[in-house]
């Protein structure tokens, strides 16, 4: 599990997330941060597939999924990856 900071809150949520879009074989520099609301895990899932399919890129890029937990936390979720 990796923790790292969450960089916004929305106020009078938990379920906040973290999409960052990784382009190349290093995942502690992604290509692009999105932050986004849901209301739980998969619809999560769900609109970050969508994000990553948006984003411009390479076809092989891939994103790791964040929520905030609560005390400013990054937790890790989920990496999302494009369809082949």
């Amino acid at each position: 599990m990796t923790h790292r900071p969450f960089e916004t809150t929305v106020a009078a949520t938990t379920d906040e997330y973290r999409l960052d879009v990784v382009t190349d074989p290093e995942p502690d520099n992604p290509a692009a941060v999105v932050y986004f609301t849901a209301a739980d895990l998969d619809a999560a899932c769900r609109q970050a597939q969508r994000l990553l399919d948006a984003v411009d890129g390479p076809a092989d890029r891939y994103g790791e999924l964040y929520v905030h937990d609560g005390d400013g936390t990054a937790v890790h979720c989920d990496t999302i990856h494009l369809p082949a």
